[in-house]
């Protein structure tokens, strides 16, 4: 679980640095690109980086990032001995941890260039395949690759793609009016044209795919059209001030498409001098709303405990330490911190096996979220030990809440694949003090609280 979590924290780490790169505006496209490489290859661990340029049969390193006097941008390969041959094939991540020991034994992408392990995705811009971004190394790589790095490997390419797809149109903005209208119109992202008062004046065909209104619905319409509330609508408004005064803006909004779905968007915008005394915003617009949810994800998979779907450890600590903080700044706060630990849980494992016990640590997760109110916060600290903290609840009401706890669990009686499982749990409660240092204080009160309740028989609640 821990190494699961260092992989998530990595990943949001890369997705951070990633945007940061992209925000650059002194830097060359192409240096962009192998800064995102450079990251990729760190996260993946591999020696070699490309983003490929695939026409017909022959294979094109755009760019890349390798070690010195190994690989060059512009570089020629012949397609059908690379790997990403396979990968274009698969439509899909190929993802190759040691080729000596996979069915792609004998690949000539091993056979003439000696690379063992590889991952890569295909690039699209404007809805076709452009090429490859791949990682590749001599040597196999140590960790199995996982669903988990293939989501993250589509997101690069995403990324690469989105990236691709922003510089070629930035670029043909400075040709000639029809060039602009068929970008414009043939772009793979969403384009907005809105003057000074928010008026819409231009939109193409993948915005209105976006959105879901036609041309005709947007065209001469206040863009409020597509705002979730009047709230988001003002920010608009004063972000269309901001961007009018710089020559670059980067946002996000949550937009409402025409069947009032809420969708989240990303906004690149730039001033366009429309005559002396008039400006107008263009606006390049993605759905980033499964990037969004991916995010969401990952950061629910840092904070949860995988079993019970209550808030892990690390989580829990830091919202035991927000609420310690929270009762120093404010004394007249009285908060409760509760520990539980099921009784004779070993016992449980040892005749009735681990995945009944599984069962057993879910049912009580159950219970405990059965009895939370919206503010208390409960959390798996390891093993068959829980937490819960209470805020702005004293003693007394806390008490009350922890043997309801008990009873309900000491009276739930399951019957799994003939298996009667009834069970009790043992509960310290303390009061989170305003002369508490930090969470360590609370916990240990609570965990004396605890023994207590557990050396005057289980199945009580002790008061530290």
């Amino acid at each position: 679980m821990k190494d699961k979590l260092k992989i998530i924290e990595r990943q949001n780490s890369v997705l951070n640095k990633l945007n940061e790169i992209a925000a650059i505006s002194d830097i060359s496209p192409k240096e962009t690109l192998r800064k995102a490489l450079s990251i990729g290859k760190d996260y993946f661990g591999l020696e070699f980086g490309i983003v490929s340029h695939i026409v017909d049969e022959t294979y094109t390193v755009d760019v890349q990032a390798s070690p010195p006097e190994t690989l060059f941008d512009g570089q020629e390969f012949v397609f059908g001995s690379t790997y990403c041959k396979t990968t274009l094939e698969l439509d899909d991540v190929l993802a190759i941890t040691d080729v000596t020991k996979s069915k792609y034994v004998g690949h000539p992408c091993h056979r003439d260039y000696e690379l063992v392990s590889y991952i890569g995705a295909p690039v699209k811009v404007n809805s076709k395949v452009y090429g490859t971004i791949n990682f590749s190394s001599p040597s196999a790589r140590q960790l199995e690759y996982d669903k988990i790095d293939d989501e993250f490997m589509k997101l690069l390419a995403r990324w690469a793609g989105s990236f691709l797809e922003r510089q070629f149109a930035h670029d043909e903005l400075s040709l000639t009016k029809k060039r602009f209208e068929m970008i414009f119109e043939n772009n793979a992202s969403g384009i907005l044209l809105v003057d000074e008062n928010c008026k819409i004046n231009m939109v193409n065909k993948q915005f209105c795919d976006i959105i879901g209104f036609s041309k005709d619905e947007l065209i001469g319409q206040s863009s409020r059209i597509f705002h979730t509330d009047d709230t988001s609508d003002k920010i608009r408004k004063e972000n269309f001030s901001k961007t009018k005064d710089s020559s670059y803006m980067k946002l996000e909004y949550k937009l409402k498409t025409k069947d009032n779905k809420n969708i989240w968007c990303e906004f690149f915008g730039s001033p366009i001098k429309i005559t002396e005394d008039t400006t107008n915003i263009i606006w390049n617009i993605l759905d980033i709303t499964a990037k969004k949810n991916l995010q969401e994800q990952l950061e629910t998979q840092a904070t949860t405990d995988y079993l019970t779907e209550l808030h892990n450890r690390r989580y829990f600590t830091s919202r035991l330490e927000e609420e310690v903080a929270r009762i120093k700044r404010d004394k007249k706060v009285t908060s409760s911190l509760l520990m539980f630990d099921l009784d004779k849980f070993k016992l449980i494992n040892d005749t009735l096996g681990h995945l009944m016990g599984d069962v057993v640590l879910k049912i009580f997760a159950d219970i405990l979220k059965k009895n939370l109110r919206k503010s208390d916060i409960a959390g798996r600290i390891g093993g068959e030990e829980f937490a819960m903290i209470l805020p702005s609840t004293n003693i007394r009401e806390a008490k009350v809440l922890a043997n309801r706890i008990r009873e309900e669990v000491s009276n739930k009686k399951t019957i799994i694949d003939g298996n009667s499982i009834n069970f009790t749990v043992s509960i310290g409660l303390t009061a989170i003090a305003s002369d508490d240092a930090n969470s360590d204080s609370a916990f240990a009160r609570a965990d004396t609280a605890l023994y207590m309740a557990k050396g005057k028989g289980r199945n009580r609640v002790e008061v530290e």
